[in-house]
């Protein structure tokens, strides 16, 4: 037994990464939270009354940002880590036996700390939207797949997605060790976040099926990852990935 734990400990980042996902996607199907963002109860508040201070009240009361960020934790928790693959075991390769599991957790200090940081915006997008705009969910929904769609077949979305990929020089020893791990994940989060904003946003925008569509959105960003990058342009969002997955399944 303990030659196998050691056996696990010793062979990289991905064995934990996945027991990790799996313990996050555990969790939620166990129904521990809810993550779709609920709005008013009954008719929908006009707009003066959602911007009056007891509107405002009356959304924390519905949506309490602890509970809210507490659900997108756990989302991050569940979808991430698998998307962290080949930047930790860059790590893994580069830094000193000694200082790999420091690395890494440095590493996730700043990509995890970014994604907390966007969930806040786009949680509150979210709020607004449906809560102090009083637009109904299915409008809100279709409003964010529109989105999705758009960003897609952007140049700013390939551009994310390319810089995703890319692999800084990391000190081995001293402050510079530190600052160059956490810099790394902070630059890969802002560029995954980039690459995957909209995608992530679907799930919460959506009442009932969000789990399914957190584990399809989740599928697509890693296949994403596995294409090599493309010169950012203008596309029609999702055929180009799915004729290259093709292409490299038939190699």
């Amino acid at each position: 037994m303990r030659q196998y734990l050691l056996l696990f400990l010793t062979r990289g980042s991905r064995p934990w990464l996945i027991v990790i996902s799996l313990a996050g996607w555990g969790w939620l199907v166990g129904g521990v939270q809810v993550l779709s963002v609920p709005a008013f109860c009954g008719t929908w508040p006009s707009l003066d009354y959602a911007a009056s201070w007891q509107g405002i009240e009356q959304a924390l009361l519905f949506n309490p940002p602890g509970r809210l960020l507490g659900g997108w934790s756990l989302m991050l928790v569940a979808m991430m880590p698998l998307l962290m693959v080949h930047p930790l075991e860059y790590l893994w390769r580069t830094s000193l036996s000694r200082r790999r599991w420091q690395a890494m957790g440095l590493f996730v200090a700043g990509f995890g700390s970014v994604w907390v940081l966007a969930g806040a915006g786009l949680l509150s997008l979210v709020v607004s939207a449906r809560v102090l705009l009083g637009i109904e969910p299915s409008g809100v929904f279709l409003g964010g797949v529109l989105i999705c769609l758009l960003w897609q077949a952007s140049p700013a979305k390939q551009y994310s997605l390319n810089r995703c990929h890319h692999q800084p020089r990391i000190s081995a020893f001293g402050f510079g060790f530190v600052t160059d791990c956490l810099r790394f994940g902070g630059v890969s989060g802002s560029w995954c976040v980039g690459s995957c904003w909209a995608l992530m946003l679907l799930p919460m925008l959506m009442e009932q099926g969000h789990l399914l569509l957190m584990a399809l959105v989740m599928v697509w960003m890693l296949l994403e990852r596995f294409l090599k990058n493309r010169p950012p342009h203008w596309r029609w969002p999702f055929l180009a990935e799915i004729g290259a997955l093709k292409a490299r399944a038939l190699m």
